[in-house]
């Protein structure tokens, strides 16, 4: 059962790219808005658009994300403040689990384990000209399989435009690209590379962002189009929505229920002094549920 839902888990996220863990959940903002915000801020917003950055204050966050089978993604992360930039370093890390180990005779062997660790370095700053901000991200990426590992650098680059008048912000992005040092076979390897276009905009007569992220994945086909959305309510809550037009795929042949969750995040984040918050949800449909908690403090 264990291996099942982990072939199952791994297909959902791999989506036939190498290094899945690129486009793995490592906090609760990333799955409750689904992959979307492109140009929302958040401390871990260089995985979409670096550029969002910009807008942060001096942050200390961590998070944890819980995955079917056993499999359980965290992150750390530091923000601080520049002259005229703001630096975010992180540490993000996702592991597959414990698997018994069997040879060619389907004899046991030594047990062995799976994980991903991702350690990164972003940039963000603003434009004293024009109403554009700008952001780069670098990173050093290890998978581990058995005694096996393939790495890689990362490289992401993003910019974002603010239009005060039309309460909107227009970002595009350039996203995990770079170059692989080490593989775990000669077999040829693509990374999940994507030129991301990100569309926010404050309604005027609501407490609420609305945003639209078209993903287009260079070795894909088609574009994957995400939707979030943030409301902001009374005593310093949010609340996060989000869903992706994966959900006709998973939702064929399930029940009214799944079908209606599928592919479907929710998240809250609460603010307290310096404190905040933020706990989500993701549905995979037939694949079950994701939840993740996150905890910051400013200093």
């Amino acid at each position: 059962m264990r291996v099942i839902t982990f072939s199952l888990l791994l297909n959902l996220l791999i989506a036939e790219t190498t290094f899945p863990g690129l486009e793995n959940w490592y906090h609760p903002h990333r799955m409750s808005l689904t992959g979307a915000g492109g140009t929302v801020t958040n401390i871990t917003a260089d995985i979409a658009n670096p550029a969002a950055l910009w807008t942060l204050p001096r942050l200390f966050e961590v998070s944890f994300v819980s995955y079917p089978a056993d499999i359980t993604a965290q992150s750390v992360h530091l923000s601080l403040l520049g002259k005229q930039s703001v630096t975010v370093y992180g540490l993000r890390q996702i592991n597959y689990g414990l698997f018994e180990g069997r040879d060619e005779l389907n004899q046991e062997t030594e047990n062995y384990s799976a994980s991903d660790t991702w350690l990164n370095w972003a940039a963000a700053g603003h434009s004293t000209r024009w109403p554009l901000s700008w952001g780069v991200s670098a990173g050093l990426f290890i998978s581990s399989l058995e005694d096996k590992q393939a790495a890689l650098l990362t490289f992401s680059v993003g910019a974002i435009m603010n239009s005060k008048k039309l309460n909107s912000k227009l970002g595009v992005s350039l996203i995990n690209t770079g170059s692989i040092i080490k593989k775990y076979s000669d077999t040829e390897e693509k990374l999940p590379t994507a030129i991301v276009v990100s569309v926010s905009k404050n309604l005027a007569y609501l407490p609420l962002n609305l945003a639209i992220d078209i993903y287009n994945r260079l070795n894909a086909a088609t574009p994957e189009i995400r939707l979030g959305a943030v409301f902001t309510l009374p005593y310093q809550l949010q609340l996060k929505l989000g869903t992706t037009t994966n959900r006709f795929k998973q939702s064929a042949g399930q029940g009214l229920a799944r079908n209606f969750f599928a592919d479907t995040g929710l998240g809250v984040v609460w603010a307290y002094e310096t404190y905040h918050f933020e706990t989500g949800v993701y549905s995979y449909g037939p694949g079950g549920w994701i939840s993740g908690l996150a905890v910051g403090i400013k200093f």
